[in-house]
């Protein structure tokens, strides 16, 4: 019999089949989390001395039995055996899926930003330099940002659908319960910034209404938070989504590029940066012309809550 005690690694998991524990009912009598069993079972950590008689108590063996002994496997596939396979399966598919969400969030609330972020840098350059043809550049060079975000963003969403076309829940409801108390926060901070803003944008126009620069700097600090605002939100917004796991293929289907909602905000969005780009090249009228985004962005708001109902 050999005695070394590199053997608790080894005769942790023979003794917790054997007691019909899994990793994670294990961990719930320990108080640990599962990847702490992981670790303890590949050799990475050990567990305190406290832990270790708990832990001989709940797999009935000695500590003798369980740190220095070589218990011999009998290699069989049991039924825990098999539970472990699925509870990893599970959790890499939890990692999968919360990480894609995460990224997905992201690229969509960037681009939502990066469009408003835009406008923003397009009244800073009528402030600048006055109604050149220049002045759509930076415009442009973010909506192509976005685009980029949306295309590539929508496509690796429809893609994780596809692979993934049920999930389990993942969330543990007090997980939902705390990133909900976030969420309320989030989405008060934002809205209460979008009114801030609005006031300020028309205190300042009152203010030096017969300037025309100073208007269209102001306009462009409008839209610079405006745009932190609904990326804020529309990063909210998905991140609620990620946690309503019942209801993600559905919102996944709304949300994809192939959408009859998507396709008919899409073609809202593109109509209002053509009547934008005609207004200014042909009429010399980037300055008031800019009111088509904020109207395409309502518009696009309603075809959102028409489809759902």
């Amino acid at each position: 019999m050999v005695f070394t005690m590199s053997n608790f690694s080894h005769n942790l998991p023979i003794l917790r089949r054997g007691a019909g524990y899994t990793q994670e009912t294990l961990a719930e009598a320990l108080n640990v989390s599962r990847q702490a069993i992981s670790k303890w079972e590949s050799g990475q950590t050990l567990p305190e001395a406290a832990t270790l008689l708990t832990l001989a108590d709940l797999l009935r063996c000695t500590l003798d039995q369980l740190m220095r002994e070589e218990l011999a496997d009998d290699g069989g596939e049991t039924a825990a055996t098999r539970q472990d396979q699925d509870e990893e399966e599970r959790y890499a598919l939890f990692v999968d899926y919360d990480s894609h969400m995460d990224r997905f969030a992201r690229m969509m609330a960037g681009g939502v930003a990066l469009v408003l972020l835009g406008v923003a840098a397009l009244m800073a350059s009528y402030a600048v330099w006055g109604e050149s043809g220049f002045i759509a550049l930076p415009l442009l060079l973010c909506v192509a940002a976005a685009v980029f975000l949306f295309i590539s963003g929508g496509i690796a969403h429809g893609d994780f659908q596809k692979a993934h076309p049920v999930l389990p829940d993942f969330y543990a409801p007090q997980a939902i319960a705390d990133f909900q108390r976030v969420f309320r926060m989030g989405i008060a901070a934002a809205v209460s910034a979008i009114v801030a803003d609005v006031a300020l944008l028309v205190a300042l126009c009152v203010i030096f209404e017969q300037d025309g620069v100073v208007t269209a700097l102001s306009v462009a600090l409008f839209f610079l938070v405006l745009s932190a605002a609904v990326g804020a939100l529309v990063f909210l917004g998905i991140q609620q989504s990620k946690y309503d796991v019942s209801q993600y293929a559905q919102e996944a289907m709304q949300s994809s590029p192939n959408s009859p909602e998507s396709r008919l905000n899409g073609s809202i969005m593109m109509l209002a940066t053509a009547i934008f780009l005609l207004a200014g090249f042909l009429f010399h009228a980037w300055h008031p012309a800019w009111v088509v985004f904020p109207v395409g962005g309502l518009l696009c708001g309603i075809v959102g809550n028409i489809q759902k109902k």
